[in-house]
């Protein structure tokens, strides 16, 4: 009787959970990274550009807080290559270099990665 209760224990524990996460992915969060909430929402399909610096000699390091994943590092990059002319390439932890066509514009990155839902923690040209 007691394997009984500990096998209807463990898959009821195993049916919350998995409940749980189809409503996290449903909700936008489906990530799976620690960072959860906002960053971790569906970013917009962006048309990746190669970040090759012969194409795009002006360039900006950025260090982002909120990256936790290989999906938050597509969304940084996402975000940034919204904006005109400017290709983004972002590396785990905090990493990201953003190069440009043109002068690149520090603040337009911010806001860009701040509607994404990350934070811009340094600015370096």
């Amino acid at each position: 009787m007691v394997d009984y209760l500990i096998a209807g224990a463990v898959l009821v524990l195993a049916v919350l959970v998995l409940a749980r996460q189809a409503l996290r992915i449903r909700r936008g969060g489906g990530c799976g990274c620690e960072g959860g909430g906002s960053s971790c929402a569906a970013p917009r399909r962006v048309r990746r550009r190669s970040a090759d610096a012969s194409r795009y000699p002006h360039s900006l390091e950025l260090r982002v807080a909120g990256m936790h994943c290989e999906g938050c590092v597509r969304r940084v990059e996402d975000a940034l290559g919204t904006l005109d002319g400017v290709a983004a390439e972002a590396k785990l932890p905090d990493a990201v270099v953003v190069r440009g066509s043109r002068p690149i514009d520090a603040a337009a990155c911010e806001r860009a990665l701040r509607a994404a839902g990350y934070e811009v923690v340094e600015v370096r040209s």
